[in-house]
């Protein structure tokens, strides 16, 4: 044993502890065994509270979440009510134009329902219910949601219906003759009549438009140029078919100004006005036929 040292004094550890500034400095001496101790008690001690302040830190969080969640969802409702009033809006558009069209049909898929959605009423219930049961809330907001759009998806086809109609009599008006096809006045009408060549009892399937030889003789529908040549009595003639059964013809020309095949708009010079065929004097003789039948054109000219 070496002199002046207490016994088992090896077996002890002593821990200084010297403040920065000065003061008195302190020390223990403790066994090995009683240092790890308070390590491990220290470290727990530590670890309970990164547990705690952890814990802390994620409820805050996971409030926060819902918080944001709720919010979001409030978000979405009120949006929810804006697209369905804009449905309804749009709803009383449909109605108006119905009425503008006189338009009627039993394909008509929402004329007379309700469009689905919430109101403003639903989106406050919501937020109460977002706070009692906040599942049972967002499934809610989503069958609002679904309603929406089925009715969207509705409307829409109800708007397509009304596309296809507009379409469909845009198409007729544009291949409905109208208006005349040359300025001149009228020599000849449509019907019975003694014919002024050959002095003969006859039928006039047109009406004859007098005026000087090369004034110009419009189309008086949209079309496609079926026929453009010499064709007996009618000399050179122009034949337009526009569809949805209506033709028209341009007889007596001077010159022809469209070729077969040639797509027309309504206006569009088909040719000059002449004395070609059988006749006694410059005149365009002008037909409408409905399904192949001649009828009498002065229906259209006069609209």
């Amino acid at each position: 044993m070496t002199p002046g040292r207490e016994p088992h004094q090896a077996d002890k550890l002593t821990v200084v502890i010297i403040p920065a500034h000065g003061g008195s400095m302190l020390q223990w001496r403790m066994s090995p065994w009683g240092l790890g101790l308070v390590l491990v008690l220290a470290a727990g001690l530590l670890g309970a509270a990164a547990l705690i302040l952890g814990t802390d830190l994620k409820q805050r969080a996971d409030l926060a979440k819902a918080q944001e969640l709720k919010q979001a969802n409030l978000r979405i409702a009120a949006d929810l009510v804006h697209g369905r009033d804009a449905l309804i809006r749009v709803a009383q558009l449909e109605d108006q134009l119905r009425r503008m069209l006189k338009f009627k049909t039993e394909k008509a898929l929402i004329r007379g329902q309700a469009i689905g959605g919430p109101t403003d009423q639903d989106v406050k219930e919501l937020a109460q219910l977002l706070d009692e049961s906040p599942e049972e809330a967002v499934q809610k907001n989503q069958d609002n949601m679904a309603v929406l759009i089925q009715s969207a998806e509705a409307r829409e086809k109800n708007f397509d219906e009304i596309r296809s109609y507009v379409l469909r009599r845009s198409t007729l008006m544009a291949a409905r003759p109208e208006g005349w096809p040359v300025h001149g006045w009228i020599s000849s009408g449509f019907g019975p009549r003694v014919d002024p060549v050959s002095d003969k009892p006859g039928f006039h399937t047109g009406v004859d438009i007098a005026n000087d030889t090369g004034t110009p003789i419009h189309v008086t529908a949209d079309g496609v140029v079926a026929f453009a040549g010499w064709e007996g009595g009618y000399g050179k003639l122009v034949v337009v078919n526009h569809g949805n059964g209506y033709s028209t013809y341009y007889g007596h020309m001077s010159e022809i100004k469209v070729p077969v095949g040639k797509p027309l708009h309504r206006g569009d010079v088909v040719g000059l006005m002449g004395a070609t065929g059988n006749t006694t004097g410059p005149h365009v003789h002008y037909e409408v036929r409905l399904y192949g039948a001649p009828i009498d054109p002065i229906k259209y000219m006069r609209e």
